[in-house]
């Protein structure tokens, strides 16, 4: 579903060149899990970045399923994201003034569905959230949002889900409904990228990166 083949990206800095990524080649199959752990700073969120078709590699050839997306044009790209991938952020970055439903919902703004709400309620059940529906994030506890934005990652049924510290903020009980989650959309043939600084108990492999590069 994913794959690397000698990837590097590197950045210009006031220092001189940054290697973020150096020569890096791995594949993510439907069914599986891969965690990819290591530092700060040793290349994971370009990783994950790059591997979502938001930062094109410097050299080397990315793949999603049978599509090059560095070789599609910018609205071809947009629409391999939208089929295709689910984001999971550290973060959320989930939309402040929405409320938690029209969040799940904002995916279908870009790919129509004439289930949408039937299958939003069903997100909002399957994450315990039907209470918190008509919420806004400000009004919703860390793992509440993290359960919204997995439930928004979710809502097109992505063929790759890419996840970035998906636990890091979160209790042992919300970090449960996550990695269960996680584990549930591997099953059903879904591939996942995650990345974390922690062992990831859902992880049917694990890479370890260091400055880079997979040690």
């Amino acid at each position: 579903m994913l794959q690397f083949k000698n990837v590097t990206k590197t950045f210009n800095g006031p220092q001189g060149t940054v290697t973020a990524l150096n020569n890096i080649s791995f594949t993510v199959n439907p069914g599986e899990v891969v965690a990819v752990r290591g530092p700060s700073g040793c290349g994971k969120s370009t990783l994950l970045l790059t591997a979502g078709s938001l930062l094109r590699p410097t050299t080397g050839d990315v793949q999603i399923g049978e599509a090059d997306p560095y070789a599609l044009p910018q609205n071809g790209r947009s629409a391999l994201r939208t089929e295709t991938i689910g984001f999971v952020f550290q973060q959320f970055h989930l939309v402040p003034y929405l409320s938690v439903i029209d969040n799940i919902l904002l995916p279908s703004v870009v790919k129509k569905a004439e289930d949408a709400k039937e299958r939003a309620q069903q997100l909002l059940n399957r994450f315990g959230m039907e209470h918190r529906a008509h919420h806004v994030p400000a009004q919703l506890s860390i793992g509440e949002r993290q359960r919204t934005a997995l439930a928004r990652a979710l809502f097109n049924n992505p063929k790759l889900l890419l996840a970035d510290e998906p636990t890091g903020n979160l209790d042992p009980e919300n970090g449960e409904i996550v990695i269960q989650a996680l584990k549930t959309f591997a099953q059903k043939g879904g591939a996942v990228l995650l990345v974390t600084h922690d062992i990831a108990d859902c992880a049917t492999r694990t890479l370890q990166m260091k400055n880079g590069s997979f040690v």
